[in-house]
């Protein structure tokens, strides 16, 4: 099983994803990023992400299938995409493998997001990509309805909780208002 951590750049997808691992049995950690950091040491993207080489969406979905495939377990997957053609083409390549995917978004409203990604010292060098890819970031997930939106305002433990019941199954609801609410 993949677990597809996404949502805006700097909302702790990272953090709960490290959680999330050590809260799952059998559950390990996947970074597409790397395979970005690969790439761009032969080719240069045309507009600087990594994301716009097919290359690179067609590497995520053999190497996740792969992992799936061949080391069985839990793969937790934080990566945000915000094209919602790439989102399609790699989780859509990942499931029409047969490997099941469940993507959870996680959300923050843009005020405590841009505070955020103020005070991470750890990414300080991510700042302005993260601002600059903010509005777009926001519009995209505002528009996504197949995938589980978990609130990211609680405490990064109690974040991973939810993402892991909601891999487990279980149901677990914010308060009736919360942002993080599902529909029922």
């Amino acid at each position: 099983m993949i677990v597809w951590i996404n949502g805006p750049f700097g909302v702790g997808k990272t953090t709960t994803a490290r959680l999330l691992a050590g809260a799952l049995a059998d559950a390990r950690l996947f970074d597409p990023e790397f395979l970005g950091s690969m790439l761009t040491a032969f080719v240069t993207p045309p507009t600087g992400d990594f994301q716009d080489l097919p290359l690179w969406r067609h590497l995520v979905v053999q190497t996740v299938t792969g992992l799936d495939r061949h080391h069985a377990g839990v793969w937790i997957v934080p990566m945000s995409l915000l094209d919602p053609a790439y989102r399609a083409e790699i989780l859509g390549g990942i499931r029409a493998a047969g490997v099941e995917v469940r993507e959870v978004v996680l959300t923050l409203p843009e005020d405590r997001l841009r505070a955020r990604i103020d005070a991470d010292l750890v990414e300080a060098g991510a700042r302005g990509w993260r601002h600059d890819h903010l509005a777009r970031a926001l519009a995209t997930f505002a528009s996504t309805s197949d995938a589980r939106l978990i609130d990211a305002s609680d405490p990064p433990e109690q974040v991973a909780d939810a993402v892991a019941a909601h891999v487990r199954g279980e149901t677990r609801f914010p308060a009736p208002g919360h942002p993080g609410r599902q529909p029922e």
